[in-house]
């Protein structure tokens, strides 16, 4: 099957004058004029740009995603509902991309990317950014691109060039659209079409929305499973990814949280028994402070009922009713059973970073004191590599060490590690 994609058309989004406003806003993102110059750019770049800063600070640093192992990888390939609708997939996307020099992503509800087909030069190059099935294309990893960026917004997305917020990708472009249970609207996935200017063309998206109705309609009319229904459907407060706190919510919609209700949410969820009025309120305030919950207490409660059906905030004590989790409790939980990559891709970074309530100070450092002796310990290298990535594992000696212990010779990150270490003892001499 052969399909042209390309042609004059991949119009203002790839043309050369948008092109440099891009490159001069991002420029500026530092600079005390940020707000005017994002504002001559798509506002939903703009809008991913802010909450890729939150995570990833400037934009000259390039990113590299993190990856899940080979076991992981075919462990969540056969349990995903996209793995019997590939042949659909392949006869009406992949094979026209191939010819139009393109690949095809197919990624979960998290980001991580399950299958990347297509031209086999494409895939080659793509390889070098990292593009490749295992990896953490979500936008708390990679930042903005379209992948993560469609999974974020719930909505088609098309990310050109300069767009990217990650600059080792700027010499691609991409559009992707979400992938949703029929049965209740919950996002299951994301495919994705990758290349040059191409991939953005007028033709790409009705492309991409005509492959995920097909599967969309072979999931409803049973022609192969569909996503197995869970018997309670568990709405996720994310607090630990860098970006503002938000909710994905059992109708797979997200939703941003205000600082002060994700701060209660997240103690009442890691206190599962309940908390008393005034054990919360100094864990939210702390001692002494005099500011009582009793008003925020009440617009959280509304905003639950409105907002998160079947979650409920009871009293005397203060705790939670229905089904909701966030992913530090999630964290904790894989700890606890001896699931530390589980653990890591639930907990990718601090606990509410910028909150200062000592309930939440004790959480993040409970937590962090955890994730670090966890990989420390038990951790294969694949894991480690992964937390070594985060912040607070850049000038850890002790990781790097067992780090640089654990490569095999010939692995190409031992030349980063060895220099690491130098690095981390000179500054310790």
């Amino acid at each position: 099957m052969t399909l042209s994609l390309s042609g004059p058309s991949s119009g203002s989004l790839s043309g050369a004058a948008y092109q440099r406003v891009v490159e001069r806003a991002r420029g500026e993102l530092a600079g005390p004029d940020h707000r005017g110059m994002l504002g001559q750019i798509r506002a939903e770049v703009a809008e991913s740009w802010r909450r890729s800063l939150v995570v990833h600070g400037g934009t000259g640093k390039p990113l590299e995603p993190r990856l899940v192992t080979d076991s992981d990888l075919r462990e969540v390939r056969q349990g995903h509902p996209l793995a019997p609708v590939l042949p659909i997939i392949r006869r009406l996307l992949v094979e026209p991309a191939a010819d139009a020099s393109l690949i095809v992503a197919l990624g979960n509800a998290e980001g991580h990317l399950l299958w990347v087909e297509g031209d086999d030069q494409a895939r080659r190059r793509a390889d070098a950014m990292g593009f490749v099935p295992g990896a953490d294309w979500s936008e708390a990893s990679m930042g903005t691109s379209a992948p993560g960026t469609a999974l974020y917004s719930g909505r088609p997305v098309q990310v050109s060039r300069a767009e990217h917020f990650n600059p080792v990708v700027h010499p691609w472009s991409c559009s992707a659209v979400p992938l949703r249970d029929p049965a209740d609207g919950r996002i299951v996935g994301v495919i994705d079409l990758t290349g040059g200017d191409e991939a953005i063309s007028p033709l790409a998206l009705p492309l991409l929305k005509a492959a995920a109705e097909a599967v969309h309609s072979a999931w409803r009319e049973h022609l192969l499973p569909p996503p197995a229904p869970s018997p309670v459907r568990e709405a996720i407060l994310h607090v630990t990814g860098g970006l503002p706190p938000r909710l994905a919510g059992a109708d797979g919609a997200w939703r941003e949280i205000p600082g002060k209700h994700a701060e209660i949410l997240t103690l009442l969820t890691w206190h599962g028994a309940g908390l008393d009025g005034a054990e919360l309120e100094e864990l939210v305030y702390g001692y002494g402070a005099g500011t009582t919950l009793r008003a925020e207490v009440h617009r959280l409660r509304r905003a639950l009922e409105t907002g998160v059906p079947g979650v409920t905030l009871r009293a005397r004590p203060y705790r939670l009713e229905g089904a909701l989790a966030t992913d530090a409790v999630l964290a904790r939980e894989a700890l606890r059973r001896g699931e530390v990559s589980v653990a890591l891709g639930h907990a990718a970074g601090s606990v509410l970073p910028r909150s200062a309530a000592p309930g939440i100070v004790e959480i993040r450092h409970h937590l962090g004191l955890a994730l670090r002796e966890a990989v420390l310990e038990d951790a294969g290298i694949e894991d480690l590599w992964t937390y070594l990535a985060r912040p607070e594992a850049v000038g850890d000696l002790e990781l790097w060490v067992t780090a640089l212990k654990m490569l095999p010779a010939d692995s190409p990150r031992r030349a980063l590690a060895v220099s690491t270490v130098e690095r981390l003892e000179a500054e310790a001499r």
